[in-house]
């Protein structure tokens, strides 16, 4: 693994900016504390920070393969204490390497020198546990995004399972219909039988291009409503009629594709195939804030409605309208004596 400082721009940039930070510390101290010369605190300050500053790119790697997790404490204790002494020891020794040939000539910052480098150890091994805090924050926190992330990952392959579930239990309902009406058709009117191929075949294609996306526009899913109506048409004729009330700025807001044609099958089902008269279903759509409001009304014999239920694609809706938007108050059954009405509501930010 590539260590965090030189991959991350932000985090090379801070790396630089502290040890900057820390060696204007130092010339501070040393000139206005200590009395040595500008010249002396700086280069001091420099070859001393700087060589940390490298030395500690390094020191990355006995922390990636040193997990506390993994590892007994002893042994992780013991890794970092060879990993530790051996950074300050490197340090110190090229450190006093440069600084005594650059200063050869001044006896007595030769002696000054010697006489720190005890201090020294200590602050080198401070470096030290502060670089490894450091990176190991830094693991932690890529662990907890990652976990963060599969997490995410695995809730969104739950939620199209789930979807995917729902949306197969409710296509072959549909085309169980279709294809009892298209056999009958072809006996006694080929033409109407042909009619409804070609319509079913529109339709499935749009629920093929439709299966792995989660949203799509009010018009797009409208048009296909009025797909399957058309299939309906051929097989009830005069006996069903539709109407549509839509307002024009909601068709471009967003829904879940395919949920709509149970609604409208539920309606079908529960008023023309029980009725020789003509029913009528009603389709309506409105914008409530950030809400879309469609409502599907359809005629409808009460004591059917009763003895049968109110039937999977109902359930379904209900269900993925949950699993999608997280709520449970989305949809809203209203029944009187001869009408059924549901009125669904779809937030446009999740």
């Amino acid at each position: 693994m590539l260590n965090p400082i030189l991959k991350n721009r932000k985090y090379s940039i801070g790396y630089i900016v502290s040890w900057n930070t820390v060696m204007i510390f130092q010339v501070f101290m040393m000139v206005y504390y200590y009395s040595n010369s500008f010249t002396i605190a700086l280069s001091e300050s420099l070859v001393f920070n700087l060589l940390f500053a490298i030395i500690g790119i390094g020191i990355w790697y006995p922390v990636y393969y040193t997990d506390l997790e993994k590892n007994r404490i002893i042994n992780f204790l013991t890794n970092h204490l060879a990993s530790s002494s051996l950074a300050v020891g490197l340090w110190l020794w090229l450190g006093y390497l440069i600084l005594t040939s650059f200063f050869s000539d001044d006896v007595e910052y030769i002696k000054q020198l010697s006489n720190t480098i005890p201090s020294r150890v200590g602050f080198g091994f401070l470096y030290y546990v502060l670089l490894i805090l450091i990176y190991y924050l830094f693991i932690y926190y890529e662990n907890f995004k990652e976990k963060l992330v599969r997490e995410s990952e695995l809730k969104t392959l739950v939620k199209e399972s789930e979807l995917s579930s729902l949306k197969s239990q409710i296509n072959p309902h549909f085309l169980f219909n279709s294809l009892n009406s298209i056999s009958s058709l072809t006996m006694i009117s080929p033409e109407r039988a042909q009619d409804m191929v070609i319509n079913l075949s529109e339709f499935l294609r749009y629920s093929l291009s439709n299966k792995k996306e989660f949203l799509t526009s009010f018009e797009e899913e409208l048009k296909n409503i009025e797909r399957y109506l058309k299939i309906e048409k051929i097989r009830f004729g005069k006996r069903l009629q539709v109407e549509q009330n839509i307002e024009e700025n909601t068709k471009t807001m967003l829904l879940p594709g395919l949920i709509l044609q149970p609604i409208v099958e539920n309606a079908i089902k529960y008023g023309v195939y029980e009725s020789i008269d003509q029913s009528d279903i009603n389709i309506e759509s409105r914008q409530n804030n950030e809400l879309l409001e469609v409502v599907v009304c359809n005629d409808y014999d009460s004591d059917f409605l009763e003895k049968k239920g109110a039937g999977i694609g109902l359930k379904n809706v209900m269900s993925r309208l949950k699993i999608q938007y997280g709520r449970d108050d989305l949809v809203k059954i209203s029944k009187t004596e001869n009408t059924f009405k549901i009125t669904l509501r779809f937030p446009q930010e999740i």
